[in-house]
């Protein structure tokens, strides 16, 4: 019942199915060392939006205590080739401290270590880096547009040969499998920033909201890493996709292709 009131499709009558947790392991495994890596990861894994994931400042990441805060959004209308952001603008609904998940762990810290790496690179070269403390980013530092993200990612997707979905689908497809997972739509919507109104809208469900806030006037932290617990450990055990032995390959050089494509 989820699938269809979480992920509608523009205008069209056509709803695109959200991603099994075995597709989206088969898509974080084709775009791993690209620059799509952490959009699928925030995206796919927590349901962040587009502009939250690339206004995520390390910041706000606490890699000792693995958590994150989402308190900013990169800014709408980022004028085009902009290299550094002054400010940013607070997110579109509530802002929320998620875990870092064991499976989720090892991408932060692989982000920041290439992240150094190309900051190094750039002062060994004299070539400019823009420390705007952004978790994605091009690789001189600058901020990624958000138009690029949206319209790159559909012709990703072709080139995986993988189903067509909209990058913005990724949070339907977090919110569904968490939902389907636990059936606990109150902590998925904390999980995704929702109120708690939205995400029975989101859900299909019809209940006593004054009720359920009495009930569950804070989600804890421990909480909501059940939830993203029990989706991730399902992505991680989910069976490899039933490819043939060069596909792997090919998809991640149609990955890259589309990494170099971004425009610095």
């Amino acid at each position: 019942a989820a699938k269809d009131t979480l992920t509608k499709f523009g205008k069209s009558d056509k709803t695109p199915d959200p991603y099994t947790p075995e597709q989206v392991k088969a898509l974080m495994e084709r775009v791993e060392g690209t620059v799509w890596e952490m959009p699928v990861i925030l995206g796919g894994l927590y349901g962040m939006r587009r502009s939250e994931i690339l206004g995520l400042r390390w910041r706000n990441v606490d890699l000792e205590n693995n958590t994150f805060d989402v308190t900013e959004q990169l800014p709408f209308k980022v004028p085009p080739k902009t290299k550094v952001i002054e400010e940013m603008a607070p997110p579109k609904s509530n802002g929320r401290k998620l875990p870092i998940t064991e499976l989720a762990r090892p991408f932060f810290l692989k982000q920041f270590a290439m992240q150094e790496a190309q900051r190094e690179q750039a002062e060994k070269d004299g070539k400019p880096y823009y420390d705007n403390d952004l978790v994605v980013a091009k690789p001189d530092g600058a901020p990624i547009s958000a138009a690029w993200v949206s319209s790159q990612f559909g012709k990703l997707l072709e080139d995986l040969d993988m189903p067509h979905i909209r990058f913005h689908d990724l949070r339907h497809t977090a919110a569904t499998n968490m939902h389907q997972l636990t059936g606990d739509f109150y902590t998925v919507g904390e999980v995704l920033g929702h109120t708690l109104a939205g995400i029975g809208v989101s859900l299909g469900l019809s209940m006593n909201f004054e009720a359920v806030t009495a009930r569950y006037v804070d989600v804890r932290l421990e909480r909501k890493k059940e939830v993203l617990d029990a989706y991730h450990g399902a992505v991680k055990q989910a069976a490899p996709p039933k490819d043939k032995e060069t596909e792997p390959k090919k998809a991640k050089n149609a990955a890259k292709k589309k990494s170099s494509d971004l425009e610095l």
